[in-house]
């Protein structure tokens, strides 16, 4: 597929990888021989177990399985192909799952991936003065039964309120991936403290679930799009979040679709000035040297 960029490509001097670039190799992550970084990729995974159903009031049976195929099937499908690739990435959990389903989310700590928090029910609806509760349970639900702490959050509807920065904060997250209105991580223009970086995802072309769901594309059309989007960002901002859900239905769980994200992944491996990382690795970076990364 012909490659297609957008605007002018970045030259060396603008490229904000750089010095992301000269910690790998100082610490001998990459050769010496490699081009430098043009490119990050974050893959994360929204596992949306049958926390999901639970959360809209369907009992998770029958016809209401989308989640349950992530927890048995999805999730260890993803598991193999970041493990083909070597590829580290950044798992969304719900507190219900995680509750329900530990093992599943402990299989995923052992293979060297993050754990993020994504809302206890996956609540589709303005959670108001609950909201500061929920936080807090999926947070110490992921403590205790998987003995870390996350620092990364993803509002699983989109949604946000005056109350939820605040609350992550003083959980000590130092990450949000909610946010569709940039193409690379930005620091909050309203805070004063370097402590605290949005992750932005693009919900447009780089998830799965608005091709399968909404769109009903063919599992080949995503690979295509997925591809068509990296090779313009790697030309432009340089930063991939590719989301992706190991369930049925408007997932990529099921073995087709699957598929097409392995091969969507061994584009990204085949390109040597790709660096891939979890979103938690990101955040240090961008917090490590705050100024390449405020707004304007």
């Amino acid at each position: 597929m012909q490659a297609i960029p957008y605007g002018v490509p970045l030259d060396a001097v603008a490229n904000p990888w750089l010095t992301l670039d000269r910690e790998l190799r100082a610490q001998g992550l990459r050769a010496d021989s490699a081009p430098p970084v043009r490119a990050v990729v974050c893959v994360t995974v929204h596992v949306d177990g049958p926390a999901v159903e639970v959360g809209r009031k369907q009992f998770p049976a029958g016809l209401y399985t989308a989640g349950r195929y992530a927890i048995r099937r999805g999730v260890p499908r993803h598991l193999d192909i970041l493990a083909r690739h070597a590829m580290p990435a950044t798992f969304f959990a719900c507190g219900y799952d995680v509750e329900h389903y530990p093992e599943t989310f402990r299989a995923i700590l052992a293979a060297g991936h993050e754990i993020a928090a994504h809302g206890y029910l996956h609540e589709a609806w303005d959670l108001g003065e609950d909201e500061p509760a929920l936080l807090e349970k999926t947070h110490a639900l992921i403590q205790q039964q998987l003995g870390v702490t996350p620092v990364g959050w993803c509002s699983p509807s989109g949604r946000k309120s005056h109350r939820t920065l605040p609350v992550l904060r003083r959980l000590g997250y130092c990450y949000d991936a909610s946010e569709k209105d940039r193409d690379r991580p930005y620091l909050p223009a309203d805070s004063a403290a370097d402590d605290f970086v949005m992750l932005p995802n693009n919900t447009v072309s780089l998830d799965d679930y608005p091709f399968y769901f909404t769109g009903h594309s063919l599992a080949a059309e995503a690979c295509d799009n997925w591809i068509e989007e990296f090779e313009a960002l790697r030309q432009a901002e340089g930063y991939i979040h590719l989301t992706v859900h190991p369930k049925a239905a408007g997932g990529s769980g099921t073995p087709a679709r699957a598929a097409a994200m392995d091969r969507f992944l061994a584009h990204v491996a085949a390109q040597p000035d790709v660096h891939c990382m979890t979103l938690a690795a990101l955040a240090r970076h961008c917090l490590a040297h705050p100024d390449a990364w405020r707004t304007e």
